[in-house]
């Protein structure tokens, strides 16, 4: 009886052992290093060309590895949300690589996300930009049915510039101003919610401070009274009480987006009674947030996406 217990007993140990290590392993898996089992990563997809020129966009989408010569990935079956991000720069420089890092989080929550380049002042004109980064959206609803985007689910986001473009898309949801070029649109590019990171929302406003070099190059051929043209591209000229969410992250001491913006903003769509969440990172400029308010602000952006769906 003896020999029967020691047996039973060192064979309950072993299971315990095995149970605990496995739980142990799964625990301990790398969030970052995961993402390649589950990510494919498709580079410089041309999205838009004008001319010679071909804009190009990296899309992030999930997937399982089947390791296989015939194929080696498989896109998953089920409806995901997609995010497109702008990178900022001024809207003169910038790269779609050049902020990937702000993505990470969506990439791991099984977002297909999408980063896009677009052309620069003074290359092409602000409401060219603008059209160009429409255009990016109308790539995510012509390929909702091959990657399997829930279309009710784009969010756009983007930072400094980025943040301003952003704005502009989701204020444009149902417009068929700024089109993406000349071939007509079949569909409202509408999004889900915009995160703004420290954009601008009043160009007339934020123009004050610029220096005279630089509202040139941002007005372009329309130099000489460039109002009009900064209120066309202003996402307060078209905010209204119908404009979809907007959450806006900014830090209280940026000179280079200034701060007032914000709040400029705030109170817009708090007069128009549209849904939105203002998130301020107090003692901070121009994105020089610590990783503890990183994570602090990527709560927010859960928290705001989960209000609104």
């Amino acid at each position: 009886m003896f020999h029967l217990n020691k047996n039973f007993f060192f064979l309950l140990a072993i299971l315990c052992f095995v149970f605990f290590s496995c739980n142990q392993q799964k625990a301990d898996i790398d969030p970052v290093a995961a993402l390649y089992s589950n990510t494919q990563v498709i580079g410089d997809i041309v999205y838009k060309t004008i001319g010679n020129k071909k804009l190009a966009l990296d899309a992030y989408v999930p997937a399982i590895r089947l390791g296989g010569p015939v194929s080696w990935v498989r896109y998953t079956d089920t409806l995901k949300p997609a995010l497109l991000f702008l990178h900022g720069g001024g809207w003169t420089s910038g790269s779609k690589v050049s902020r990937s890092l702000f993505v990470m989080p969506f990439v791991q929550a099984g977002y297909i996300v999408v980063t896009s380049d677009y052309r620069h002042l003074p290359e092409a004109s602000l409401p060219e930009i603008i059209s160009d980064t429409r255009a990016a959206i109308r790539w995510i609803y012509l390929n909702s049915d091959k990657y399997k985007i829930d279309t009710n689910r784009i969010f756009v986001s983007g930072e400094s510039a980025g943040g301003h473009l952003a704005l502009m898309d989701g204020a444009l949801s149902e417009s068929d101003l700024f089109p993406p070029d000349s071939t007509p649109l079949n569909r409202k590019l509408k999004v889900a919610g915009v995160i703004n990171w420290f954009g601008v929302a009043d160009l007339v406003h934020a123009s004050e401070t610029w220096d005279q070099t630089y509202k040139n190059i941002v007005a372009g051929k329309d130099s000489l009274d460039p109002i009009p043209l900064f209120k066309k591209c202003s996402p307060v000229t078209y905010i209204n009480k119908n404009t979809v969410p907007i959450l806006t992250i900014h830090g209280s001491e940026d000179k280079a987006a200034n701060y007032d913006q914000a709040i400029l903003l705030n109170k817009l769509l708090d007069s128009l009674g549209t849904k939105h969440t203002f998130w301020t990172i107090q003692g901070k400029k121009h994105g020089d947030f610590s990783p503890i308010e990183m994570t602090e602000a990527t709560q927010q952006i859960w928290k705001f996406i989960h209000s609104i769906q």
